[in-house]
């Protein structure tokens, strides 16, 4: 029996998409001090430093706690850990709503809304710290009967057969966050080459964060598809590499902009930067989905005994002859 491993590596791994989400969220709701006119007044830093990491902190804490339930039960799929940590993405949000964690509350009638990015980070959380934690083996409490050990002695330890790259959602997830992140990136390096300090800095200053606010929820169907299809174009040419997923990745990503160029007109700028992500969105599903043996065929009804000839076989390609008197 296996349990997912204590890690503090994996555990800040895990906290980067959610220390990502809570400095988009924080910066756009410092944003709002300059929209609303009752709130003119910049927050102190001291207190958006104290807000953040308490919520980062708070995040930590529940992940791993939820990681400490999932050993006790010996659950250790990463379903199970996505799960757990949306759950503690949303205990997390609701005790910060609470507690007063937040520079300002959600409007009156967005609670819900308001914690379905901080959920879904969280999910993507629990992925990463299974994906990074890595296994360990722990002591059967009921002692096994003769029967299972002869069984696991038969059993091989290793495995040689054929494998592929697993179908994987929280793959997917973690792949269609690419173009919100470069973008946003390009964003930050823009502003900080040609950016001027003035009396809108502040909203320029918080151009990044809705640059991958925007891009994140107009590209996350599109990306999701473009990931599906590199996944299923390098199964159908048994690829399974790093290199190769980002090879392929980079030209369907590079085909579908050639294609939509005619309609809308794209410039060469977007083509180069569609191969690059394309090319770490098919990188990222790999390095995340993992791989998987090659399912075994169904079992084959058979009504007569002679029909069960190997493919190579003299009689698949020739008729046999009976000499009658």
């Amino acid at each position: 029996m296996y349990v997912v491993r204590n890690s503090s590596r994996a555990l800040f791994a895990a906290l980067i998409p959610l220390a990502v989400v809570q400095a988009v969220l924080l910066t756009m709701a410092v944003l709002t001090t300059q929209t609303v006119p009752a709130q003119a007044v910049l927050p102190p830093p001291d207190k958006l430093l104290f807000l953040y990491a308490g919520r980062l902190a708070l995040d930590g804490v529940l992940l791993f706690a939820g990681h400490s339930v999932l050993r006790q039960f010996n659950i250790c799929g990463r379903i199970a850990y996505a799960l757990i940590g949306g759950v503690m993405a949303v205990t997390s949000y609701l005790l910060a709503v609470r507690n007063g964690l937040l520079l300002f509350p959600p409007p009156s009638g967005s609670e819900i809304t308001a914690g379905l990015l901080p959920t879904a980070a969280g999910m993507l959380a629990g992925f990463l710290y299974g994906q990074f934690a890595g296994l360990e083996a722990v002591a059967a409490a009921p002692r096994p009967t003769a029967a299972a050990t002869e069984a696991a002695a038969v059993l091989p330890r290793v495995f040689d057969g054929p494998v592929r790259v697993r179908s994987s959602v929280g793959a997917i997830a973690i792949a269609v966050t690419v173009p919100a992140a470069i973008s946003a990136a390009l964003a930050f390096m823009v502003l900080a080459l040609f950016g001027t300090a003035g009396p809108d800095s502040i909203i320029t200053a918080a151009l990044p964060a809705q640059v991958f606010l925007t891009v994140l929820i107009a590209t996350t169907v599109p990306s999701a598809i473009l990931v599906l299809a590199i996944h299923h174009i390098a199964r159908a040419l048994r690829r399974s590499r790093g290199g190769e997923y980002a090879a392929i990745g980079s030209l369907v990503a590079a085909g579908c902009v050639v294609l939509l160029m005619p309609v809308f007109g794209v410039m060469p700028l977007l083509l180069a930067t569609a191969v690059v992500n394309g090319a770490i969105m098919g990188a990222l599903y790999r390095r995340f989905a993992g791989i998987e043996p090659v399912p075994l065929p169904e079992v084959v009804i058979a009504t007569d005994t002679q029909a069960l000839v190997s493919a190579d076989h003299p009689s698949r390609r020739q008729h046999g002859v009976i000499l009658s008197n």
